[in-house]
């Protein structure tokens, strides 16, 4: 308020020395058509003009120190120039009249109003309105409904030049990330949305080429420091578009100890605490899975363990949906039903089918009893129904080792829920031949029976 008050006081002090001469009043009068003005006349609008030039500037000065304003603008005038209207407008050109009113000895003065006869007002016609005038008088514009055009954001990576995309100028130049080649690391065109310094480029390129180096002991240090280097969260971008561009190149080009490189750099990435992989889970887990399904990743799958990968996979995916799985999200919920719908397939082979199981198992034993315990023996037919149509000398093989995954892993998690009926087809086989039909319709029974080597179609039959 000091501040305030003692800048007043100086627009005060230099507007008091400020006149308004009376030539300039009349020179003012002339130039809007009126002439002969008196001299009193001029000097009282000198008086009057001043008054409220002073009175303009002291509140365009206030509006200026409370908006905290180096300078004084027009836009401080134009508040000052606003004056406050009245509530209650009203123009008449009567006298307004009072009356006073006594109550309990005291006198209150009011003003009077008249009183308004309603008779009058509605004995009086409405004014008449020509049909012909409404007739030519254009109706509104009826207004026009919402509606949502369809056009292509990007096409295979890039934005095409409609009308709807319009080019941004003030897009960076974004810098291409490393991809990924059997024999040599290039460039490819891949977005990366922020910059790097040379010295990051370097410590990228020199280990992304350590990471697929042919000597093991160096592509083990460059693996493991992946878990524990803290400086990673820079180059993390480019570091997910070189592990999903090795993985399409991998299984491309059926080298899979070059995609087993990949899924070590993941699991390895996955231990690091200082990492947050949720930005990127969107290219990591398709390329996961793809790892899992993939119809062929090498070019011997008879003689090559492709299944040993495939299980490596399903562990790698199990770990990112642990660790990233929450009630926004539910990840853990929409890969499984991924996975289920995946399984129903009747068209996918079974090595596919070997590694969406591989997959299911995974995630736990809870995932076990509630998606594959009660549908056990349709897969298993499903399975053995593929095989004895296929022949695909690798069908075979993907048969034992379904049988093999499910004995392992179901039969724990069957012996967790139902203790009772594995007892007694353990210790009573010779019992359970006489019910073979209602043991068969449980899939514990399956299970074990899988277990004991069992031949199921002589159980069958």
């Amino acid at each position: 308020h000091y501040f305030i008050q003692s800048n007043l006081r100086m627009v005060e002090h230099t507007e008091s020395d400020t006149e308004l001469s009376c030539d300039s009043i009349k020179a003012i009068a002339e130039s809007v058509g009126v002439k002969d003005l008196s001299v009193e006349g001029s000097a009282y609008l000198a008086k009057q003009a001043l008054l409220q030039a002073r009175t303009l500037l002291r509140d365009a000065m206030k509006y200026k120190l409370m908006t905290h304003s180096v300078e004084l603008t027009t836009n401080h005038l134009e508040r000052a120039n606003k004056r406050p209207v009245p509530i209650y407008p009203s123009i008449t050109t009567k006298p307004r009249r009072y009356c006073m009113a006594t109550s309990r000895g005291r006198e209150i003065y009011g003003a009077k109003e008249e009183e308004i006869d309603l008779d009058t007002i509605i004995a009086t016609p409405p004014p008449k309105v020509h049909l012909d005038t409404i007739i030519a008088t254009p109706p509104p514009k009826v207004p026009s409904d919402v509606q949502v055009k369809v056009h292509w954001l990007t096409i295979e990576g890039s934005t095409p030049t409609t009308p709807e995309n319009a080019p941004m100028e003030d897009d960076k130049i974004i810098l291409d990330a490393p991809s990924v080649s059997i024999d040599n690391v290039e460039t490819v065109n891949s977005v990366a949305a922020h910059e790097i310094s040379r010295e990051q480029q370097l410590y990228f390129k020199e280990l992304t080429t350590k990471c697929i180096s042919t000597e093991k002991q160096v592509r083990e240090e460059a693996v493991s420091s992946l878990s524990t280097d803290p400086g990673l969260a820079a180059v993390l971008p480019r570091l997910t578009v070189f592990i999903i561009e090795g993985i399409r190149v991998g299984l491309g080009e059926c080298k899979m100890y070059y995609v087993q490189y990949m899924l070590e750099m993941i699991e390895n990435l996955l231990q690091n605490k200082a990492l947050r992989l949720e930005k990127f889970l969107h290219d990591l887990i398709p390329a996961v899975l793809s790892c899992m399904v993939c119809h062929q990743i090498c070019g011997r799958p008879l003689e090559e363990d492709h299944w040993t990968l495939r299980l490596s996979a399903a562990r790698v995916l199990a770990g990112l949906v642990k660790a990233h799985n929450l009630g926004t999200n539910q990840l853990n919920s929409r890969v499984i039903k991924m996975l289920h719908h995946a399984l129903d397939r009747h068209n996918s082979s079974l090595v596919s089918t070997f590694g969406v199981l591989g997959g299911l198992c995974e995630l736990g034993a809870l995932t076990i009893s509630t998606i594959l315990l009660p549908d056990l023996r349709n897969i298993y037919r499903r399975v053995e129904l593929k095989c004895a149509t296929s022949q695909d000398p690798i069908d075979r093989h993907a048969k034992e080792r379904i049988r093999d995954l499910l004995v392992r892993k179901c039969a724990h998690v069957a012996q967790e829920h139902i203790p009772e009926l594995l007892r007694y087809v353990r210790k009573c086989a010779h019992v359970a031949q006489e019910h073979i039909p209602e043991l068969l319709s449980t899939q514990v029974c399956f299970v074990w029976c899988t277990k004991c080597d069992m031949d199921i179609n002589k159980l069958q039959r």
